[in-house]
């Protein structure tokens, strides 16, 4: 499953996740999971970039500067939850 699809999964609140791909002499070998979402949280690797708080309906989006692929994911997702018309709270953890 790609970054968006499992993104578009954590905004319809349903469970998904990608896998993490090693690449040894041109060979992927799957070592686990980078970006999965149980529904009410998205992590990447063993970090929480953002969750539901279901009792306000509110999306919080962990801003913190991690890397260029989380801060991609990040972006996608805060664009994905305005497309939406998602109320999202940014924090900075």
């Amino acid at each position: 499953m790609t970054n968006e699809k499992v993104l578009i999964s954590f905004l319809n609140k349903e469970k998904a996740q990608t896998q993490l791909r090693d690449i040894t002499n041109g060979v992927y070998i799957y070592k686990g999971r980078t970006l999965q979402t149980n529904g009410e949280r998205l992590i990447n690797y063993n970090t929480i970039i953002a969750f539901w708080d279901n009792e306000r309906n509110k999306l919080h989006i962990n801003t913190h500067k991690y890397s260029s692929t989380t801060s991609h994911i990040q972006s996608k997702l805060k664009r994905l939850a305005q497309e939406r018309g998602v109320d999202i709270i940014e924090y900075n953890s």
